[in-house]
Order: structure tokens, then C-alpha cells, then sequence
């Protein structure tokens, strides 16, 4: 008579539970992740600076690429967070009702020690992160190094097209003997040269 009144049960999905194996120190995935976020940002403002170099003709400018490693580095961070406070939602909502539904698999109550790990190594990592967008060390240091990275990599393809027949002088047997001796003239000069005039 009142069973419009009962309320219907969500269906039961299989829970999915995170695996239970050993959890590697905090300190050391905190680590990783700092090296993996390096590597990104050298990688990111290294290209940046190529495309302004080739594609902009816009002069080096040290205080501009120490603001674009400042950004990159702070965009990590950000992402970081963002990832800690989703373990922290997902943690909740296990206190809350015994399960998790923010991915395609529910977690339980099972999985909390495993998502409080991944949550503090987010939280670590984003702190870092944020601490050395603002260590101008840390920014002069990377922005050298992606800078260094930009330059041997133009170098890199300057030398390539240099050994091209179409750009290499053909069958020229005069300008064949000359080449290498012009290619290490224009690496360890000219481009020595540019890059002390871009300073």
C-alpha cells in the first residue's frame, strides 16, 4: 500500500579496491615528483624560448624567462593541490557514507591508507613547488639551464642544416673541404657572440 513511499536503493557497483601493497616513504615519491616537475619546466620554457628566438626574432631576455619558469613551476603547484584536495574529497565521502563514486570505481573504507599517502605526497609536492616559484636561486637556475638546453638544441639544428646538399654547397669539393671548419667557427662564434649580445 505504501510502497511508493520506499525509497530506491542505488544498485551495488563491485567496489574497486586499491591495491594493498607496500608504500614507498613519502619523502621518496615527494623527491620524484620534484624531479619529474624540473624536468617539465626546463622542458616547457626550453620550447618557449625557441619559438621566440626562431618564430618571434625576439631577443633573449633573462628577466622574462625567469617569469615563465615563476609561472610554469606555479602551474604545477596548482595542479598538485588540486589533485590533494580530490583525495581529500574522496576521503571525506568514505567517512561519510563508505564509499567513494569521484572516479569510475568506488573505493571504500579499505583504501583510506593508500589515498592519505597519495594525498600527502600531493600536498608535499605542491608545497615545494610553491616555495621554489618563489626562490629567485631556484628560478635563475632553471631558467640557465632550459636556456643552455634552447641554444645547444637551435645549434643542434643549424649544424643539421648546414650538412644538408641543399644547404651544404652541393658537389663543391672547395666548399666541402671548408665546412666543417665554418660549422664549428659558427658554433663556438657567431652563436657564442649572439648569445652575449641577447644578455
Amino acid at each position: 500500500m505504501f510502497g511508493w513511499l520506499k525509497r530506491k536503493r542505488r544498485p551495488a557497483r563491485p567496489k574497486r579496491r586499491l591495491p594493498q601493497r607496500h608504500l614507498a616513504p613519502v619523502e621518496e615519491i615527494v623527491e620524484q615528483g620534484l624531479m619529474v616537475a624540473d624536468v617539465a619546466t626546463r622542458m616547457t620554457v626550453k620550447n618557449d624560448i625557441i619559438l621566440n628566438a626562431l618564430g618571434k626574432k625576439a631577443d633573449y631576455d633573462e628577466a622574462q624567462i625567469i617569469e615563465m619558469v615563476r609561472e610554469s613551476v606555479t602551474e604545477l603547484a596548482v595542479e598538485r593541490e588540486r589533485d590533494a584536495r580530490h583525495i581529500s574529497r574522496m576521503r571525506d565521502e568514505i567517512r561519510n557514507t563508505g564509499y567513494s563514486s569521484w572516479s569510475e570505481n568506488d573505493y571504500g573504507s579499505d583504501d583510506n591508507r593508500t589515498l592519505r599517502h597519495r594525498q600527502e605526497v600531493y600536498e608535499r609536492v605542491a608545497e615545494e613547488l610553491t616555495s621554489r616559484a618563489n626562490d629567485d636561486d631556484y628560478l635563475r637556475t632553471t631558467a640557465e639551464r632550459a636556456r643552455t638546453a634552447a641554444w645547444h638544441e637551435i645549434g643542434s639544428s643549424l649544424e643539421e642544416r648546414a650538412t644538408h646538399p641543399y644547404y651544404a654547397g652541393g658537389s663543391s669539393s672547395e666548399y666541402q673541404r671548408e665546412r666543417e671548419a665554418r660549422l664549428e667557427l659558427l658554433i663556438q662564434r657567431d652563436l657564442a657572440d649572439l648569445m652575449r649580445d641577447r644578455k
